[in-house]
């Protein structure tokens, strides 16, 4: 595991993740199931979310806008902490959503003023997780939907141990020119906690009703999880 990262560097830290590793690039990925699993990922966030033109959506840690851009109905806003991302993310989605410069441990919001929250592949990036989840719980409204992305770490790293023991892994995986490559465990590089599955459920339930799990790509190829969670 990486060394624990001091809350005073982690803006600076978060922004050369950022460049090393592109969330937008993981959506043009060159390779087809990296690009499949991602877009298996964003339906299944709107599935869950079953969004109408009325509801106030917040994505916190928005990323490029590669989940808001894809929506059709509802007012969007955007939350990240990383100023070069979010600088993609304004040219991205021009004036379809308000986005804004934002800690998830320290959302800049009032409370209870969202219908829905997205937070997507951005908890295993956090110093503190349930920090987040406490801010999620605040600002979305009572009995609000919550809908929560996060990678299953155990299978990502089974598969890359067996594509290396194969001699492909950085065939099949790694990116060339634009696109920078992988390491063999994100636990090494950008991914703070990597919790089972069942340890992320707990931490939820601190906060929600877990309403429903999704297993991205497949059920019997759990790469990533989709939850729909509910407030009280």
């Amino acid at each position: 595991m990486m060394p624990r990262i001091k809350p005073e560097e982690f803006k600076a830290w978060n922004e050369r993740m950022i460049h090393k590793y592109d969330p937008d690039a993981f959506h043009h990925h060159p390779n087809l199931l990296v690009r499949f699993v991602e877009r298996k990922r964003v339906k299944a966030i709107f599935d869950l979310l079953k969004i109408r033109t009325e509801d106030r959506v917040l994505e916190v840690g928005c990323g490029a806008g590669n989940v808001m851009e894809r929506s059709r109905s509802g007012q969007f806003f955007g939350a990240d902490i990383s100023e070069t991302i979010l600088f993609k993310a304004k040219q991205k989605l021009k004036e379809t959503a308000y986005l804004f410069r934002g800690d998830a441990q320290n959302l800049p919001c009032k409370n209870q003023v969202f219908t829905h929250v997205i937070c997507s592949e951005v908890l295993e990036h956090l110093l503190d997780p349930a920090m987040a989840l406490r801010e999620l719980k605040r600002v979305v409204m009572e009995r609000g939907i919550v809908v929560i992305s996060i990678p299953n770490e155990a299978w990502i790293n089974r598969i890359k141990r067996l594509l290396i023991r194969l001699g492909v892994f950085h065939w099949l995986i790694n990116r060339n020119g634009d696109y920078q490559a992988m390491p063999e465990r994100m636990e090494d590089e950008w991914h703070l906690h990597a919790y089972p599955m069942r340890e992320w459920v707990n931490l939820f339930e601190n906060y929600f009703r877990v309403k429903r799990l999704r297993r991205i790509p497949f059920y019997w190829l759990p790469l990533r999880y989709v939850i729909h969670l509910q407030g009280e």
